[in-house]
C-alpha cells in the first residue's frame, strides 16, 4: 500500500511561524511535522510515500529527498496552482495507481497505530474520525452504524485528516481543482460506501502557533 500526504497548503493561520517554511516543515519537539509522519507511517509498513507540494515546496523536497535517508520512497507531486484537497489526490493518480493508499495530512501529529486502520471489502473508504475540538463543535460528519453520513439529526465528529481511500472513488472526475469531501466523500457516503471509526486518542491538527505550543509541550512531557 501507497501513502498520500497532503502537503500544498498555505498554513495562513501559522503565519506567524512560516515565514520562512512551509508548515509541514515546522517543528514539533524539534522534529518537522511532516517527519514525525512520514516515520509514523515507515515504522507501520508503508515505504511508499506520495506526497503533494506548492507552497514553498522546493523546501519540503529539499529537506526529505527521495526519503533514503529516512527509509522509505517518496515520490513527489508538485502544484502550479492549489488544486484542493481532492483535486491534490486526482492529479497524483499516476504516482498512486490502482488501489486503496493511506491518507495523512501534513498537519496531523497522532498516536494512532496504523496498521488498525482497515477498510472493508465492499466499501471504497474509510474515515478516521476524532470528537469536535471546542472551537469546531459543529463537527463535519456523522457515523452511524460504522456508515459515515452527511446528517445534521445523529451526533456529529470532525474527520481527522486520516483515512484509507481507494482511487476508484477518482474515477471520471473531470475537474481539476475539487474538495475531497464535496466531491468525493460526500457522494460515496451517499451509497454507503464509506465506513468511520471514532478515536479517542491523541489526534492534533496542527493549525495554529497555539496548536504548535500544546502538541510540543504534551511530547517534551512525555
Amino acid at each position: 500500500m501507497k501513502a498520500f500526504i497532503l502537503a500544498a497548503g498555505m498554513g495562513t493561520r501559522l503565519s506567524s511561524l512560516n515565514l520562512n517554511l512551509p508548515k509541514p516543515l515546522i517543528r514539533i519537539k524539534g522534529k518537522p511535522l511532516i517527519l514525525w509522519n512520514i516515520e509514523k507511517l515507515r515504522d507501520s509498513g508503508i515505504k511508499d510515500i506520495v506526497i503533494n507540494i506548492f507552497h514553498k515546496g522546493e523546501l519540503i523536497k529539499e529537506f526529505l529527498g527521495d526519503g533514503s535517508e529516512y527509509g522509505v520512497k517518496i515520490q513527489y507531486s508538485e502544484e502550479e496552482e492549489l488544486l484542493g484537497t481532492g483535486g491534490g489526490i486526482g492529479n497524483s493518480l499516476d504516482l498512486l495507481g490502482k488501489g486503496v493508499f493511506l491518507l495523512i495530512s501534513a498537519d496531523v501529529w497522532t498516536d494512532l497505530d496504523l496498521n488498525k486502520v482497515a477498510l472493508k471489502e465492499s466499501k471504497s473508504a474509510h474515515l478516521v474520525l476524532k470528537n469536535n475540538p471546542k472551537d469546531y463543535p459543529e463537527g463535519d460528519l456523522s457515523l452511524q452504524d460504522g456508515l459515515v453520513k452527511d446528517s445534521a439529526e445523529a451526533v456529529r465528529l470532525t474527520f481527522s485528516g486520516i483515512a484509507l481511500i481507494d482511487t476508484c472513488l477518482f474515477k471520471g472526475m473531470e475537474a481539476k481543482r475539487y474538495g475531497l469531501w464535496e466531491s468525493v466523500l460526500k457522494p460515496a457516503c451517499s451509497e454507503d460506501l464509506v465506513t468511520g471509526s471514532l478515536y479517542e486518542g491523541s489526534i492534533f491538527n496542527v493549525n495554529t502557533p497555539e496548536d504548535v505550543e500544546k502538541l510540543d509541550a504534551l511530547l517534551n512531557e512525555g
